[in-house]
């Protein structure tokens, strides 16, 4: 008879094995992801991998969850402080591309499962998740915008966290593909969140 380890035991190691699974993606691509590296990276037995995740795919699958939760509290803590609603929309945009924010390399592992999308297509409801949670967080934050007045009435709050959301997925692309720097797609980050919250132009 099997007996399980103690709630807490078990969400320590599970922690444990899921932070060395997105180490060894962000290191060796999603391809390179095998249940007997994840443990020598976790410092623990492969039976024990097993034992929390019973496959190479369930594994990635949870390694791609806890990435995502632990960016969006990353995320979170650094709008603490930050005062109206335009200010945090550009904040929490700008984080994609802040090497210094808590979990910043997980972007290069989001974009290894992203490129795992192909092949494995039980992973897109994990993707359509991260991004509606993510695209949901932006129009909350422009309605908020609207509300204090740093965003003008205008602004369709939907359309324009759709179109932000695009232009910071495709930009954290090519930053992450080396064809542009982080001062660069800062400042084109920046001149799209201007033209989307400035409010529709007369021209």
């Amino acid at each position: 008879m099997t007996v399980a380890p103690p709630i807490h035991a078990a969400n320590e190691r599970t922690t444990g094995i899921l932070e060395a699974a997105c180490r060894v993606i962000v290191r060796e691509g999603s391809h390179g992801l095998r249940m007997a590296g994840v443990a020598q990276e976790a410092g623990v037995s492969k039976a024990l991998v097993h034992y929390y995740f019973s496959t190479r795919q369930e594994l990635m699958h949870s390694a791609f969850a806890f990435s995502v939760k632990r960016w969006h509290a990353a995320v979170e803590a650094a709008l603490v402080g930050v005062g109206t609603g335009r200010e945090k929309v550009e904040r929490i945009l700008l984080a994609g591309i802040e090497p210094d924010l808590p979990f910043s390399e997980q972007k290069v592992l989001w974009n290894e499962v992203w490129s795992s999308l192909r092949s494995d297509d039980t992973l897109r409801p994990l993707v359509e998740s991260s991004y509606r949670a993510s695209i949901d967080r932006i129009v909350e934050l422009v309605d908020k915008g609207r509300a204090d007045g740093s965003i003008p009435d205008a602004v369709d709050a939907t359309a324009a966290a759709w179109r932000l959301e695009a232009i910071g997925d495709g930009l954290d692309s090519l930053l992450y593909l080396g064809l542009l720097d982080p001062e660069r797609v800062g400042e084109l980050l920046i001149s799209a969140i201007e033209r989307e919250l400035d409010g529709p132009r007369s021209d």
